[in-house]
């Protein structure tokens, strides 16, 4: 998800919603349990089975960078321990939000989490600009990881981002400076691509879609395995169908695209079940409100994984919902 559209009805809607969301916050309760964890791959990294996206939901869309600090605190004590941002990250009226409110809300809580952002810029003297401005932003002198946001087909040329000045060098430069720990790159609609870019380069990381609908793109089975055999982090994006655009205009955020009652469309706890059953090492989430936090706790902190035939009952269901989701369509342009 990119950056949102905050239009002046919306900005009216988002002050009626302030008194109501500040009440769900303080009738919040975390949900007994405990946060399972998975190694990161090669990374041997131990995060947690749910990871934070920041890129939509209570991060960028919550009225005050007080509530949304609220909000990423509560997900650090419920457990969550992998955030995910990018500069690309925030609203038309409060660009890059996504980092700056991180930047606040982790001051003192920095060792608790692994703390990934994403650079869009492909030439290396670019991409060093915005990762010091990422690092500003964040208050932070050091990064876990940096992934290259989003190839793109017909726009990325593979062989030109490990150039001398391509993004990938760059990266490997500032791994050996230890300014960054890790190295990761994400796509949202670029299967082959991405099959390729990882046996061209050295990644420790990826970012990639999985969920049970995959006539647009078979990440689980055309990439998944290969990801395995070499040892890199796997993190599963748009788990629930990936997000339309979103504004913080109610108490609770719009649901994802594959979630409700309607044909071709399931609950958010059925579609995290299923990605969690995957060999993957964590599923990142855009948590929009606390009834959100809420359910997926609930079936993270009582997972049990789906069987084999239960997730092809589940993507025979879904066969024909890729039209839903707004990443499988063309010029989708959000990331």
């Amino acid at each position: 998800m990119g950056i949102t559209d905050l239009t002046r009805r919306s900005f009216l809607a988002v002050g009626t919603a302030a008194p109501m969301l500040a009440q769900a916050a303080e009738e919040y309760r975390r949900p007994a349990g405990t946060m399972p964890t998975r190694i990161l791959g090669k990374t041997g990294v131990r995060v947690s089975a749910i990871s934070l996206g920041c890129g939509s939901g209570a991060i960028t869309d919550y009225p005050s960078d007080e509530m949304a600090a609220q909000f990423i605190h509560q997900c650090l004590d419920a457990g969550i321990s992998y955030i995910d941002t990018a500069a690309l990250y925030g609203r038309k009226d409060d660009d890059r939000n996504s980092e700056r409110r991180l930047g606040k809300a982790l001051a003192g809580r920095r060792s608790q989490v692994y703390l990934n952002t994403k650079t869009l810029k492909r030439k290396s003297d670019e991409a060093m600009r915005d990762i010091e401005t990422s690092l500003k932003l964040l208050q932070t002198d050091r990064l876990d990881g940096i992934q290259i946001h989003w190839i793109q087909e017909g726009k990325d040329d593979l062989a030109a981002l490990g150039a001398g000045d391509g993004v990938y060098t760059l990266l490997r430069k500032l791994r050996d400076q230890k300014v960054i720990r890790f190295i990761g790159v994400t796509t949202h609609n670029w299967v082959d691509g991405l099959s390729r870019i990882v046996d061209m380069y050295d990644f420790d990381t990826v970012l990639m879609p999985l969920n049970a609908v995959k006539s647009r793109g078979d990440y689980e089975g055309a990439v998944l395995p290969k990801l395995l055999d070499k040892k890199i982090g796997v993190l599963a994006m748009k788990v629930l169908g990936g997000m339309g655009m979103n504004n913080r205009i109610a108490v609770e955020s719009a649901p994802a695209k594959l979630v409700g009652t309607e044909m071709g469309k399931t609950s958010a706890s059925t579609l995290l079940r299923y990605a969690l059953s995957l060999p993957i090492h964590s599923a990142e989430i855009g948590i929009g409100d606390y009834r959100q936090l809420t359910e997926d706790l609930n079936l993270v902190y009582n997972f049990k994984p789906m069987s084999e035939s239960e997730r092809k009952t589940l993507a025979y269901s879904l066969r024909g919902s890729a039209t839903l989701m707004a990443y499988t369509q063309p010029g989708y342009t959000h990331g």
